[in-house]
């Protein structure tokens, strides 16, 4: 046999490897989800989200768009709450088989996470401008639930 291609799908074929040949499939994260972020604490502060709407579009094999929201945050220090709700872009959103990445707006407010059928969570970690000047981190969780 002097065709090496015809060689390598012969013997995919006899030894039931040709779902080797398709690669890796990926969650289907695209439609609308519930998204709740819990725990989120930084610099004194704790935070949680009420729920809030997850919209999600895939975009290419692996990527994802879409938007969020409205939530409200619940925040307090130990002396002061304060609280603000938000909405926005889902952007730089990716899906690598069950594992998931996107942040809200921008980098800087960012989630990783897995997928398991109608269900998603993971950690969150956000970098925020403080209203007086300067900047925390706030370190939490996320958890989503398809609609």
């Amino acid at each position: 046999m002097r065709n090496p291609l015809l060689l390598l799908l012969l013997l995919a074929t006899a030894c039931g490897g040709s779902d080797d040949l398709a690669g890796p499939t990926h969650a289907d994260v695209g439609g609308a989800w519930r998204i709740t972020f819990a725990n989120m604490s930084g610099s004194g502060a704790t935070c949680n989200s009420s729920t809030g709407n997850l919209t999600l579009t895939h975009s290419g094999a692996t990527g994802f768009t879409g938007s969020y929201g409205p939530l409200t945050l619940s925040c307090t220090d130990g002396v002061d709450s304060f609280s603000g709700t938000f909405q926005g872009t889902v952007v730089n959103g990716t899906v690598n088989q069950n594992t998931v990445a996107f942040d809200l707006d921008t980098q800087d407010v960012h989630q990783t996470g897995t997928v398991s059928g109608a269900t998603m969570s993971g950690s969150a970690q956000w970098d925020v401008n403080a209203p007086g000047g300067g900047s925390f981190t706030l370190n939490g969780n996320w958890s989503a639930e398809k609609q």
